[in-house]
């Protein structure tokens, strides 16, 4: 078996993971029927969390003719703490209990969204990180910068957005951000080839 062959075993087992967790989460809220007051906050980021996850893990696989600079287990090791922090996010989408009182998906969001959002936070400014690091092994060359600024800004732009819904209460801020956050997901990964 090749390298990418091993750590594709990897990611496969934490994408699956992220991707159980958010459909148990949903079967169990299907499941409780009359119990669950619907709202769509929740459930939105659940959908926008697990298509980062499948994108993140398209995009390894997209870059997997890549060369590597350095193939040690620290260049493995952010890409694989990046997955670990979207199972994390998935996970945090969604109730994993319903109680027998039954479970408001509005309450649950604002009492859970600092959790949440300091999840996206934290994936995100990795991914920056991680991102400006590959340039650095690669001299900053001028044509690398160039394709990949547009990205690791808009990954910025987003994680001040994130940052900003773990403080602010309001609802409208949070019904803003989870919009134009999901949708930047989707556009991101959307037109990536497979």
């Amino acid at each position: 078996m090749t390298r990418f062959e091993y750590v594709s075993i990897f990611n496969g087992i934490v994408v699956a993971l992220a991707l159980e967790n958010v459909a148990s989460s949903f079967h169990k809220l299907f499941e409780a029927g009359g119990r669950v007051r619907w709202h769509w906050m929740a459930p939105m980021n659940a959908i926008g969390a697990v298509t980062g996850t499948l994108g993140q893990f398209w995009l390894f696989w997209v870059t997997r003719n890549m060369p590597m600079p350095s193939p040690t287990f620290l260049a493995f090791f952010p890409g694989a703490v990046t997955l670990v922090l979207l199972y994390l996010v998935c996970a945090a989408t969604l109730p994993d209990t319903i109680p027998e009182t039954g479970i408001d998906l509005r309450e649950f969001y604002f009492s859970t969204r600092r959790q949440f959002w300091s999840l996206v936070v934290a994936t995100l400014l990795l991914t920056v990180g991680v991102g400006v690091w590959r340039l650095s092994r690669y001299g900053f060359d001028a044509q690398a910068v160039r394709l990949n600024a547009p990205y690791l800004l808009g990954t910025l732009v987003f994680a001040a957005f994130a940052a900003s819904m773990i403080y602010v209460k309001a609802s409208w801020w949070h019904v803003i951000g989870i919009i134009v956050i999901t949708s930047g997901v989707f556009l991101l990964f959307g037109p990536m080839k497979l």
